[in-house]
């Protein structure tokens, strides 16, 4: 504990790591909604690279603040700095943001300590509460936000089959312990009835016991759903690139094609609420990819224009439904290689490094 109170300017909502925002990241959400003015955003951009030249900048920002850390200022607070945090606020008042200055000695388990600052694990977190401005809660970006800016594209919809995952060696094979050489048979049967839950109606399971019951298969539906459709191997690569998206300012967001069982595994088990800002699965969509309605959902989720998000897919006919709804788009899949990633996103003006 401190033996004088930290400070904390924030505002009034909570955002994704469950306590309210601070000043910096209120500014920049107006920012992302496109409600600042162009005096202001250059103003606040000017701010935001002075603080990232004099301040250090904190390690766990380094992947994207994973474990969820908050800053809190050293008292006192330096006059330089002070000025421009006063000039943040006004930003604020502007856009009848309401804010405040809290202190505290204990906020929280110190993970992080420099000259002017301490980063902590709260205490105490809350549920996310709503935006007061047209936009999503983005994550704070480690670096300048110029870059992003200045770009028409400010956030990247990530597919996740084929592009940040993999069932090893393939579903064909994966079912060939269970159904040999009718394998394809009854993965394609399988496919065309789990359409409707892929746009979320209907339960998965009782239609997948159905099938194997009919192709002769007595092994419990569980233990074949276990061993095949959660048989997933996510990709190091890919998250980097979604890491080194987040820590330069991009709005980072998966769209994809599950029922709700698998859609549960990948949220929970892989990790992609914590890593994702907006997670948009088709059952909760109530829409399944190539559908227009997908995508302009994904976008209103997002709280983004549509021209303003990239999305990546590795199947032509998501693509071409992206690009219908005003999307930008890519067809790109692993087998391509991540350099080929990179590329594609710089076609953009998205960078990942």
């Amino acid at each position: 504990m401190s033996d004088e109170p930290y400070v904390r300017i924030q505002v009034e909502y909570r955002g994704r790591l469950g306590v309210e925002v601070g000043v910096f990241v209120a500014v920049d959400h107006l920012r992302r909604s496109g409600r600042l003015s162009p005096v202001d955003e250059a103003r606040y951009l000017d701010i935001d690279d002075w603080f990232n030249e004099h301040l250090p900048n904190p390690v766990f920002y380094a992947d994207g603040n994973s474990i969820g850390a908050v800053t809190w200022f050293k008292p006192p607070i330096q006059p330089e700095m002070l000025t421009r945090i006063d000039e943040l606020c006004r930003i604020l008042t502007t856009y009848a943001v309401p804010h405040h200055s809290v202190t505290s000695a204990d906020p929280g388990a110190i993970v992080y300590d420099d000259e002017f600052q301490v980063g902590v694990i709260p205490h105490l977190r809350g549920p996310q509460t709503p935006l007061p401005v047209q936009g999503g809660l983005l994550p704070t970006s480690g670096g300048s936000k110029r870059v992003v800016a200045a770009s028409p594209i400010r956030h990247v919809l990530w597919d996740a089959d084929g592009v940040l995952q993999e069932l090893p060696g393939g579903w064909y094979s994966a079912m060939e312990p269970y159904l040999g050489e009718r394998s394809r048979e009854f993965l394609h049967r399988t496919w065309n009835d789990e359409l409707p839950m892929l746009a979320g109606r209907g339960d998965y399971l009782p239609v997948l016991a159905a099938t194997l019951r009919e192709f002769g298969v007595s092994v419990p539906v569980g233990e074949v759903y276990d061993a095949v459709w959660k048989n997933i191997v996510v990709f190091e690569e890919s998250l980097d690139v979604v890491r080194g998206l987040r820590r330069n300012g991009y709005g980072v967001h998966l769209g994809t094609n599950q029922e709700s069982y698998r859609g549960g595994y990948m949220r929970t088990a892989l990790g992609y609420d914590e890593l994702f800002d907006v997670s948009c699965y088709s059952y909760d969509l109530g829409v399944a990819k190539p559908d227009l309605g997908f995508f302009t959902e994904a976008a209103r989720r997002i709280g983004a224009d549509v021209q303003a998000v990239l999305f990546i897919d590795d199947t032509a006919q998501n693509v071409e439904g992206a690009l219908a709804a005003g999307m930008a788009a890519e067809q790109w899949d692993l087998a391509q290689g991540h350099d080929v990633l990179i590329e594609l996103l710089a076609r953009h003006g998205v960078s990942a490094g």
